[in-house]
């Protein structure tokens, strides 16, 4: 077992109690052990904090407990305002963002970390994960089955088409994604409409490379209280996806395009320019989708010729089919 000196892992915590002590055990027996662990407490009023205490004393490496002076966990995208904040409290060159209720396997960081120092142009790495129950029971589902992120989107991320995979829905959980620290002023703050985890793979993709670990690398857990999660989706599930209408996706993604086209432009990077124009033209075939006539055969006469925009922008001739028949 080693310890580095680069990593640090940002925790955010809250009535926490049933699952955290196993995620701190699962942190302290890494091959690779972090050299700091930076816990935002939001106020919780069941043991959490004592169990931090606790476990902060034998910790092998530093903790730092910070509690919030009043739940921002309430607010709209608390959870977001609160790993900001544990991100910035971070002093390491990378940073391993965690939840509360997960299990690690013991090579998690030592793997993330090996792929940022093999590469400079690196700027983050994620990772697979097997799903578990509430009572730590695996439920045979790997992550990446619950997020759609497929080996097509895998061959995209590694040719360096990373906005594509990831704006088509959330591709990367904040849990199985390490990060520089030298990136997080280009990242913060996040703009209201965007989970953090989401806009942090965006922007660190547009800034740097996003990386790809297939191997799962811990347990991720499924149940009642988690304020997001991901699950296989059912049949049903799929189903009512596929019958829901392009406006309504787009008055959902619209309002976040637009923030994340106005932080691009007060930005610079060598590739900024390309990554606004497919921005604006992502947002204008969004545009076109949301306004189909009701009239299938009117519609057409919309699709067909923004044929290779669909094929850019979105999926292809999956797109158009559901334009044409929803």
């Amino acid at each position: 077992m080693q310890r580095s000196n680069d990593i640090s892992v940002a925790l955010c915590t809250y009535n926490g109690e049933r699952y955290l002590e196993q995620q701190l055990e699962s942190i302290a027996k890494q091959t690779k052990l972090p050299a700091e662990l930076v816990i935002c407490d939001d106020c919780s009023t069941d043991s959490t904090p004592a169990i931090i205490k606790a476990f902060a004393q034998s910790a092998p490496f530093s903790v730092k407990y910070v509690e919030n002076q009043k739940n921002i966990g309430s607010e709209k995208k608390g959870i977001t305002r609160n790993f900001e904040k544990a991100a910035q409290l971070c002093s390491k060159s990378f940073i391993a963002l965690c939840d509360q209720d997960d299990a690690w396997f013991p090579e998690k960081l030592e793997r993330l970390s090996a792929v940022l120092e093999s590469d400079s142009q690196y700027g983050g790495v994620f990772s697979d994960a097997r799903l578990m129950d509430q009572n730590s029971h695996p439920t045979g589902v790997r992550m990446r089955e619950t997020t759609g992120f497929d080996l097509r989107d895998e061959r995209r991320l590694q040719h360096g088409e990373a906005l594509p995979v990831l704006l088509a829905m959330t591709k990367v959980y904040g849990c199985t994604l390490m990060f520089r620290a030298s990136l997080l002023d280009q990242i913060l703050p996040v703009p209201p409409s965007w989970w953090f985890d989401a806009w942090f793979a965006c922007m660190i993709a547009i800034h740097s490379k996003l990386a790809f670990v297939s191997e799962p690398l811990f347990y991720y857990r499924i149940h009642p209280s988690q304020q997001v999660g991901a699950s296989a989706p059912s049949l049903s599930k799929r189903i009512q996806q596929w019958r829901t209408p392009a406006k309504q996706y787009s008055d959902q993604a619209q309002p976040q395009l637009i923030e994340l086209c106005e932080r691009l432009q007060t930005q610079s990077t060598p590739d900024i320019q390309a990554h606004l124009e497919y921005l604006r033209g992502r947002l204008a075939l969004m545009q076109v989708r949301s306004n189909l006539p009701s009239n299938r055969l009117m519609r057409l006469g919309k699709i067909l010729p923004a044929t290779r925009d669909y094929h850019r922008y979105f999926n292809g001739w999956k797109s158009i089919i559901k334009d044409i028949t929803t």
